[in-house]
C-alpha cells in the first residue's frame, strides 16, 4: 500500500529530530530505503518551498508559499481513483480525520518510526532489481542524491 508522509509531522514528533534542511534530507533517504524494501511508493510532503533542489524522481513535494502540506495532501488524495489503497502517515488529528473521510487509511507517526526503524543502516541491494531501484531512488550518476 503507498503512504503519503506528512514529513513536518513525522520530524516534529520524532525525538532528538529538527525540522532542518539536514533532517528533510536524512528522511529522503530513510523513506527511499523503506520505498526500496517495501518496493512501494512513499510521497513525502513538506511545509513551505524547498531549500534546495531534490533529485529529479524521488516523490518529495513542498506545499509552496501559502499553502500548508496537509492541503496538499488532502489535494493529492483527491485526485486518486483508489484513495483507499493509500496510507497517510502523520500524528495531526485533524489531517488523518480528514484522509479517513476521504477514505484513506492513517498510520500515527510513531508507529512509522518502528517500521522506519526495522529497516536498520546495514540494509544493501540483494539483487540487480533491488540496487536499479536503488539507483532510480538515489540517482544513477554514483553522486550524492541529496
Amino acid at each position: 500500500m503507498p503512504r503519503i508522509v506528512d514529513g513536518d509531522n513525522l520530524l516534529g514528533t520524532w525525538p532528538d529530530r529538527k525540522r532542518s534542511d539536514a533532517e528533510r534530507r536524512s528522511l529522503v533517504h530513510e523513506l527511499g530505503r523503506f520505498a526500496a524494501r517495501e518496493r512501494r511508493r512513499v510521497v513525502l510532503v513538506f511545509d513551505g518551498e524547498s531549500p534546495t533542489p531534490y533529485p529529479p524522481g524521488s516523490d518529495v513535494i513542498f506545499s509552496g508559499a501559502g499553502k500548508s502540506a496537509d492541503e496538499v495532501i488532502l489535494s493529492f488524495l483527491r485526485k486518486q481513483e483508489d484513495r483507499a489503497g493509500w496510507t497517510v502517515v502523520t500524528s495531526d488529528r485533524r489531517l488523518g480525520d480528514q484522509s479517513r473521510w476521504l477514505g484513506a487509511k492513517v498510520e500515527r507517526c510513531d508507529q512509522f518510526r518502528r517500521r522506519l526503524a526495522e529497516i536498520g543502516e546495514e540494509e544493501k541491494p540483494r539483487r540487480s532489481e533491488d540496487l536499479d531501484e536503488w539507483l532510480r531512488i538515489f540517482g544513477a550518476d554514483g553522486e550524492d542524491a541529496t
